[in-house]
């Protein structure tokens, strides 16, 4: 008899729960540790944007990954909603980039030669997209492919279906370190005990969990980002609103979220009221409305971000069946569907996902050995 596969997943984020997914539903024994709750760190924290078009400034493979990931968003978020019977509140709404400033309109319209099929829009065709637009925009572009999604009803979805394929998933359980044997990772060390797998993905997202040895050589940035969420006292823009700085973005409840900040503090999670205000002068710009909402809530998240800003997926050097993936950054949320597939292909040894990832192997940083004159 042909022995079952099995894996451990580190990190219960959108990223090790989209890659657990895949592995599972490819007939993979998986389990999928967290060192709180699942989705309970950036996952959660954040808004939500399935921006493939209006978070990348230029065109290449990540660009494409992007897109790619965007297509697959509609029939991945169907299947965990099949499996779970949850709702991951996707919607297809597009999002409004809107430029106030000279420089950010010259960074917009230097994308249109190679963003797809967009035009620029003129601030009384914005007016007419979106009529409660406030300020005194000089235009900007509506990318009607780009969506959005509830992260925490997506998370819950995921957890719940997840446990439905099999999938076990231990929260609350942090991973102290590797077990290695022979120069390959056997399995996981945790304050319960060992666990054991053919295979380790580490996706922890900000923190990482690398061995010590190889953190120099993936890096990662945690990159604070505060928002908050009102209720608008009337209507409100159907669609995301995005500027530089700030978005908007509205739910099925009535609610809109509001974010986001960007600095590197460590893993400092405090939100702070200077943080709130700009935020809240720049969303009142964007949509006068909101200066009489509701105020709900704030809260902070620490996206993984790496030196070159892209993410690190792939093969773990020097330690053989471990992987990484986390340094999606400000794209973790949309970059979920295709992480998963990807991730588990090369696992399971598919050459096109391999091909695929190079771009984002742990190994682009390591020094380039001299063969000499």
């Amino acid at each position: 008899m042909k022995k079952e596969s099995t894996a451990l997943v580190v990190g219960g984020g959108l990223i090790g729960g989209s890659i657990a997914w895949e592995l599972a539903e490819r007939g993979v024994s998986v389990t999928l540790l967290d060192k709180g709750s699942f989705g309970g760190e950036a996952s959660t924290a954040a808004a939500g944007m399935l921006g493939a078009h209006v978070e990348t400034h230029a065109d290449g493979p990540f660009f494409d990954l992007c897109r790619r990931s965007l297509q697959l968003y509609r029939d991945w978020t169907e299947r965990i909603a099949g499996r779970s019977g949850l709702n991951p509140q996707y919607e297809a709404e597009g999002i409004v980039r809107i430029a106030y400033t000279e420089e950010d309109e010259a960074e917009l319209r230097s994308r249109l030669p190679w963003i797809g099929d967009y035009s620029w829009l003129e601030a009384d065709d914005l007016r007419r997209l979106e009529p409660g637009i406030g300020g005194e925009p000089r235009g900007g572009l509506f990318f009607s492919g780009d969506h959005r999604v509830h992260p925490v009803k997506l998370a819950e979805a995921m957890r719940a279906g997840l446990e439905r394929l099999g999938c076990r998933v231990l929260e609350n359980t942090p991973v102290l370190g590797l077990v290695t044997s022979g120069g390959r990772a056997t399995g996981v060390r945790t304050g319960e005990g060992l666990l054991y797998a053919d295979s380790v993905i580490l996706a922890g997202g900000a923190w990482g969990l690398l061995p010590e040895e190889l953190q120099e050589l993936v890096p990662l940035l945690p990159v604070k980002g505060q928002c908050y969420s009102v209720r608008p006292n009337g209507r409100t823009a159907s669609r995301t609103l995005f500027t530089k700085g700030c978005y908007l973005v509205p739910r099925l409840d009535g609610t809109v979220t509001i974010g986001a900040t960007q600095l590197e503090a460590g893993f400092d999670k405090r939100p702070t009221v200077e943080a709130l205000a700009a935020l809240h002068a720049s969303a009142v710009r964007l949509q006068p409305a909101l200066a009489e909402a509701e105020f709900l809530r704030t809260w902070t998240g620490l996206r993984p971000g790496t030196p070159d800003g892209l993410p690190y997926m792939g093969a773990l050097p020097g330690l053989d069946q471990v992987y990484v993936a986390t340094g999606h950054f400000r794209n973790g949320v949309l970059l979920a569907p295709v992480t998963g597939r990807l991730m588990a292909g090369l696992l399971l040894g598919d050459p096109a996902a391999a091909a695929e990832l190079e771009p984002y192997s742990p190994e682009r940083n390591r020094p380039a050995v001299s063969t000499g004159p």
